[in-house]
């Protein structure tokens, strides 16, 4: 059985700044509190050795927060570090989240010389009331502005974080925004739906499905418009979520979907390894104190059982055009998946939500956009 491939995810949490409608672990920066995690984070490098790997990494990705609003300084050593004590396999692909206020020319050029080879703008929408209302400060000539510096760096990489079912939002403002992506020539495009978590500001003052948020018929109309307008510039989904250019798809992400191995660093990062999976304490505190006491300072950490893993992948594998891998998937449980969940798959083929293309289970599109649905079909046929 070939290996997953092999990828670390690094979790840098500080913002410059609140924004209402996020629940990612995240928090405003302080710079005390950032001169504790920067000294942690070279220490947990270190201890990363202790997993013994035998090959470098394929794919790195710095995470956040915002990344970028620490100095390109800073997040070259890091980077260099994880390469010096880790190692870092040549053509890897080397991603950073960014926000677009905090990328300046010469910021760009020092962190593509220091090897990051893919960004991740978080523009989330180019009308300047939405980002208004997103709680956003950065322009939509910010965007364009900091999306050209980074081509003139020598990123031929670049994806494009958009939003829609925004409060306000109409499915002609989003195709605006699409248009505007193609019109820069972004070789990706992540196309999330607002998500109401209850804690945020966002989750306590709009109720889904009611106005000034979009109603579900126009929810309908947008994810279309995505669907006709993207391929226009050469932009094909390749997951529920995520469009991308020929030879541009997220390696990291892809990776993570096939259930791919990836090592966390950083406060509220998640690791998978070998049917291992832990998440990092996000105190960053008590994250701290672990690592100095030369210790992992997991939250939570637990062992999957080969049918969970196996849940995973199938469940990963359905939200993606590939779809899931039949042949990994029998090597995994020591079972032919066609026997065990035949019927699982007979309902999706029934329902045209999947067809089967050699060793593959693949979506059909309205299979993809009933993702969640498809997956809960497998549910009851795993044990734990």
């Amino acid at each position: 059985m070939t290996e997953p491939e092999l990828g670390l995810y690094l979790h840098l949490p500080h913002c410059p700044y609140r924004c209402p409608y996020c629940d990612f672990f995240a928090k405003v920066f302080d710079p005390k509190e950032a001169r504790l995690l920067d000294q942690a984070l070279f220490k947990h490098i270190e201890l990363l050795k202790g997993y013994k790997l035998d090959r470098p990494l394929d794919t790195v990705f710095f995470g956040g927060g915002t990344p970028t609003m620490r100095p390109a300084g800073f997040l070259s050593r890091l980077l260099a570090k994880v390469s010096q004590t880790l190692g870092i396999k040549a053509g890897a692909e080397i991603s950073l989240e960014a926000n677009p206020g905090t990328l300046s020319a010469g910021k760009l050029k020092s962190l593509r010389q220091a090897g990051f080879n893919r960004l991740s703008l978080g523009a989330q929408t180019f009308s300047r009331k939405l980002l208004t209302s997103l709680g956003r400060r950065h322009s939509p000539d910010q965007i364009r502005h900091c999306f050209q510096e980074a081509r003139k760096a020598g990123f031929t990489n670049i994806n494009l974080d958009l939003i829609y079912g925004l409060p306000g939002q109409t499915p002609k403002m989003l195709g605006k925004d699409l248009k505007t992506a193609l019109e820069l020539e972004c070789d990706h495009l992540s196309l999330y739906e607002l998500t109401l978590a209850p804690e945020t500001p966002f989750g306590k003052r709009y109720t889904k499905d009611q106005p000034p948020l979009p109603l579900m018929a126009d929810i309908l109309t947008m994810e279309a418009a995505a669907r006709e307008i993207l391929p226009q510039g050469g932009l094909r989904r390749y997951e529920v979520s995520n469009y991308a250019v020929e030879g541009k798809k997220c390696r990291h992400n892809q990776s993570t979907w096939r259930g791919g191995y990836y090592l966390a660093l950083g406060p509220g990062a998640h690791g998978h390894l070998k049917g291992r999976r832990w998440c990092i304490n996000p105190e960053i505190n008590e994250y701290q104190k672990s690592i100095l006491k030369q210790k992992e300072p997991f939250l939570f950490e637990e062992n999957l059982s080969l049918s969970q893993q196996a849940l995973e992948r199938i469940m990963l594998g359905l939200r993606t055009l590939e779809g899931v891998d039949l042949a990994g998937l029998a090597d995994l449980i020591q079972k032919d998946p066609l026997k065990k969940y035949q019927g699982a798959i007979a309902e999706l083929k029934r329902k045209n939500w999947a067809f089967l293309n050699g060793d593959y289970l693949v979506p059909t599109p309205k299979g993809l956009d009933m993702a969640d649905s498809a997956a809960a079909l497998f549910l009851d046929l795993t044990d734990t």
